[in-house]
């Protein structure tokens, strides 16, 4: 039997056109008789059919239990030219009406076997057929047909219904060859058509940018994984929304009045499912169909906002250098005749008797001289190269001890509340002990002056893979995205009395311990410090 063929769903059709074949030679032989007169149901008509019913269930059944069986067709198409056989013997032989039947089993047996099997198939139905007449025209068995051939007659019907035979099997073999070749052909197609499918998808898939097509409305059509993780969205939710819903400034073409135009980009802040807020640029190209007309938009993203903090880091330290060399030469030349002006303050007070208003001028020029002169001390260390003692330390333990002295504070214990949410486990890294704890407390430092009213001031500390992670979040007062773009430059400072150089040496600490520091806040809504420091596994 020819097995790429021989298939399960071959077989399944088989059963179908079995059962309508039995119904409809079950309607023929109960009604046809009715109109014709002279004609009658053979008694062994309806018992043939239910038994014919019964192998066909049964055939389904052994179809269901043994699939991959290789003898379900020629089981099934030898049990039909039986049936056939006998149903043709019980309704008169050569006066049957059924003897096209074996026309539809060479047909069967020639789409479910090669060639030489349909031909072997016709010869068997032929063989029956002829072996019932001659038997029964020598009456060897029992005669069923109403008038007796004569033997010229009886040849020549032989003759005709052998030619028939072998010729729908010439023909059907010939018809099922040609559509056993198609559909090898068809099957290899579809097998290219499936790698070809699965190669681009692969490609879609490992693009390093998101990739995201929409109809000319701007229903979402398709989105790759890298798509799926820079939106925060799988494709699942997102297959057939409107793009305008998931983000406005996201659908470019709305944006312009031309947008046939092959090269439209754009830059937008997006915001994730979960809150992060993203920097995006995106690319619009039209989407052709075959026809060379527009059926959709193509959309290329990619996720700058590590680029564009990168270069907002880069800008930040060429600032922070060139402020840094510029207030150590104005520092320097400011405090000697600042040192020179107090003192002849000073030796004037001490020489001239002088009234209270004017001790109190004297005293007031002496304090602001010795604030400007900490001033410049504190610009000095900042554009001061600095040295450091790295070692592995606890970070854990040094952050502990930092806030116990913060905690110790005679304003703390009554206006805020310290929370530590860190375990007692060890967590080293390489560190400036000294350099890294003054990070600590200017940071809490700073959280503490944000809420003037009080607060809760939270520090977290985890373990990640190649980093830890320190933040520092005060439910104070919050910056504008402002104050966020300028937080670590020299002389930002939000509070009164400050040098605006704390955050900037914090700063300075974190990169020359080639670590992170980002600041998480919106005003009025409190404000997280993050910083991140390689650890020691």
């Amino acid at each position: 039997m020819d097995q790429s063929f021989a298939s399960r769903e071959w077989l399944e059709w088989l059963t179908r056109v079995r059962l309508l074949t039995i119904t409809l030679i079950l309607t023929v032989g109960v009604v046809w008789p009715q109109y014709v007169p002279g004609l009658s149901t053979n008694r062994f008509f309806l018992p043939l059919i239910i038994f014919w019913i019964t192998l066909g269930i049964l055939h389904l059944i052994l179809l269901r239990w043994l699939p991959q069986a290789h003898w379900h067709g020629g089981l099934q198409v030898a049990g039909d030219v039986v049936m056939i056989s006998l149903l043709v013997y019980s309704t008169g032989l050569q006066e049957s009406y059924f003897i096209s039947l074996y026309l539809l089993a060479i047909i069967v047996g020639s789409i479910l076997f090669s060639r030489r099997l349909a031909f072997l198939t016709a010869a068997i139905c032929f063989l029956l057929l002829g072996g019932m007449t001659i038997l029964a025209y020598l009456e060897k068995i029992p005669r069923t047909s109403a008038l007796a051939p004569t033997l010229g007659s009886l040849g020549s019907w032989l003759v005709m219904n052998f030619l028939g035979f072998l010729a729908v099997a010439y023909l059907a073999s010939l018809l099922a060859q040609s559509l056993r070749r198609k559909g090898l052909e068809l099957e290899a197609k579809r097998e290219e058509l499936l790698s070809l499918q699965d190669f681009t998808e692969d490609i879609i898939h490992s693009m390093r940018g998101g990739l995201l097509t929409t109809d000319l409305r701007g229903r979402i059509l398709l989105l790759n994984h890298t798509g799926e993780e820079i939106l925060g969205h799988s494709f699942a939710e997102l297959r057939g929304r409107k793009l305008q819903e998931l983000n406005e400034d996201f659908w470019l073409p709305g944006h312009y009045a031309n947008a046939e135009r092959l090269s439209i980009r754009k830059e937008i802040d997006f915001r994730t499912p979960s809150g992060e807020v993203r920097y995006l640029g995106i690319s619009l190209s039209p989407l052709r169909s075959r026809e060379a007309e527009r059926s959709g938009y193509v959309f290329n993203f990619q996720d700058l906002t590590d680029l564009r903090r990168l270069e907002q880091e880069v800008a930040t330290k060429e600032r922070m250098a060139a402020l840094g060399r510029l207030s150590a030469a104005i520092a320097h030349e400011i405090r000697q005749p600042l040192t020179a002006m107090a003192g002849a303050v000073k030796e004037l007070a001490r020489l001239v008797p002088l009234e209270e208003d004017e001790k109190h001028l004297v005293n007031i020029v002496s304090r602001e001289s010795e604030r400007l002169n900490n001033i410049i001390t504190d610009f000095l260390n900042y554009s001061r190269e600095k040295t450091y003692e790295f070692q592995e330390a606890d970070v854990r333990g040094l952050l502990d001890e930092t806030l116990m002295l913060m905690e110790k504070k005679p304003d703390v214990g009554t206006k805020y509340q310290i929370v530590r949410s860190f375990n007692g486990r060890e967590m080293r890294a390489r560190v400036d002990a000294s350099k890294i704890k003054q990070v600590f407390w200017n940071l809490c430092d700073n959280a503490l002056r944000a809420m003037p009213e009080g607060g809760t001031l939270t520090v977290k500390l985890d373990q990640h893979p190649f980093w830890l992670r320190i933040a520092f979040s005060d439910t104070g007062i919050g910056l504008d995205p402002r104050q966020r773009a300028k937080i670590f430059e020299p002389l930002q400072s939000g509070f009164e009395g400050g040098t605006g150089l704390g955050l900037s040496i914090v700063y300075q600490i974190v990169q020359a311990h080639s670590g992170k520091i980002s600041v998480i806040s919106e005003k009025d809504r409190g404000a997280e410090f993050i910083v991140e420091l390689p650890r020691v596994a």
